[in-house]
């Protein structure tokens, strides 16, 4: 499979139909021909309703909400232009998935840096997550200096082959100013070339504001850097495409994920699921995802999470009417 094959655009369901008689009359031909339109339209409503609950059950449930709780809080997005760094593989990969991840920004909506940017985004391909994690904890721990002990201990504890995490901060929600970034190394080794250098550390302080609003708070929550970690073991079938939009996905949301997450049929947040037929992976991004992702950085990131949610459903759901549309 090609690298650059376009995001897989949600298709309409087909009704299969066979035909059992020739009918003559032009008038039964009409009639059948609108009733068999009408059962299409009827299957394509109930197909978009289905993938809809099934996104909003992923975004109310499995959503991470950010200072305030569900009602109050906001869900966390990217406030600077996003800069993706890939290692463990070979130049040439790292560069064409670092490419389709820019491409896949754009297309969403979310801000990308130029060439020679700073990284934010991270990933590393690596024989033992578990072990990198303990190492990164003990040697450079404020790579995980936003999340509690026991999500620490949580990421630590997985069972792979995905590890991820975020550094978060709540910030003013009028500032453009970024946190400040040294470097760190993975320090269990890895398995190719680029490892060097291959994680960002987050420090960054408070700031003030001068927004006044009742719509909008004075503050917004912004990722500031994405981490993730996947075992290379577990790539085998998996094409560079599959592996771009997969990490694209996962890094610009800040998601609750596990292997009991409920995920929307064609998602590619299943890549890594445990299913005994590998070809049923996605192939590219679904429709869902991609709406998914424009809702998210379309909406107002200082508004609270219930509007966050409004906004991000009514996307979707327009976007669904027209799938046709989603690449536009």
């Amino acid at each position: 499979m090609s690298l650059f094959t376009p995001p897989q655009i949600l298709s309409s369901l087909a009704l299969a139909t066979a035909s059992l008689l020739t009918i003559n009359s032009p008038a039964h031909a009409n009639q059948e021909t609108a009733q068999s339109s009408k059962q299409k339209e009827e299957i394509l409503v109930v197909g978009q309703k289905r993938q809809m609950a099934e996104f909003r059950n992923l975004i109310v449930n499995h959503f991470n909400v950010s200072n305030g709780g569900r009602h109050n809080g906001q869900y966390a997005r990217f406030a600077a232009p996003i800069c993706p760094s890939v290692s463990g593989l070979s130049e040439r990969q790292a560069i064409a998935i670092e490419n389709r991840m820019r491409d896949i920004a754009k297309m969403t909506g979310v801000p990308v840096a130029p060439e020679g940017c700073r990284p934010n985004v991270f990933l590393a391909i690596v024989d033992d997550g578990t072990s990198e994690i303990k190492q990164l904890r003990r040697k450079k721990p404020r790579l995980f200096n936003s999340l509690t002990h026991q999500k620490r201990d949580k990421i630590e504890q997985g069972n792979g082959p995905v590890y991820i995490w975020k550094a978060t901060e709540t910030m003013a929600s009028d500032s453009r100013k970024s946190a400040r970034a040294g470097s760190m190394n993975l320090m269990a080794g890895g398995n190719g070339p680029g490892l060097g250098a291959a994680l960002g550390g987050a420090s960054g302080t408070g700031q003030r504001t001068h927004v006044k609003s009742k719509i909008k708070r004075s503050t917004m929550e912004g990722i500031i850097y994405s981490y993730m970690l996947i075992e290379s073991q577990s790539l085998k079938g998996v094409s560079a495409a599959q592996l771009a939009d997969y990490v694209t996905m996962m890094s610009l949301i800040d998601i609750d994920f596990n292997a009991e997450t409920e995920v929307p049929a064609g998602s590619m947040l299943s890549l890594f699921s445990d299913i005994e037929d590998k070809s049923l992976r996605p192939n590219s991004l679904s429709g869902g995802d991609l709406l998914l992702l424009r809702g998210l950085y379309k909406v107002a990131a200082n508004v609270k999470a219930p509007l966050q949610r409004s906004a991000i459903i009514h996307t979707m759901r327009e976007g669904l009417k027209n799938p046709e549309r989603i690449k536009e």
